[in-house]
């Protein structure tokens, strides 16, 4: 398992290989194979995704409501969501299992529980 953090925000770190963006969204979301939403409040959707490495993932709100997305592996550049319209993308170039969480709706452990979700990158 790799140590990675990602946080919806306007101020974006990661704590992994790869790139990333960030910027506001506006509501509404549809998921597909390289983005993840977050929907009713309580979920990202899909809880899981498969990728090649070298993959853009992108996770957008489309609840409208506060969000993060955390690394659940206790990484403490971990941040808040800004604002509760965004998206964050992160380009995954290494292969792995990256489980995170949201701190609003989810709870940190192994593997974390409530809103929560996993990259694996092939």
């Amino acid at each position: 398992m790799r140590s990675v953090v990602f946080v919806m925000a306007v101020g974006l770190v990661l704590a992994a290989c790869g790139s990333s963006t960030s910027s506001n969204g506006g509501g509404g979301c549809t998921p597909t194979a390289t983005k993840v939403c977050t929907a009713g409040g309580t979920q990202f959707s899909p809880v899981s995704l498969t990728v090649a490495a070298g993959t853009t993932v992108t996770w957008e709100n489309g609840d409208g409501i506060a969000h993060t997305v955390s690394s659940a592996t206790g990484s403490p550049d971990t941040y808040d969501l800004a604002l509760p319209t965004a998206t964050v993308s992160h380009q995954f170039m290494t292969a792995g299992t990256y489980n995170y969480y949201c701190k609003f709706h989810g709870i940190n452990g192994t593997p974390p529980t409530g809103m929560h979700g996993t990259i694996t990158v092939q």
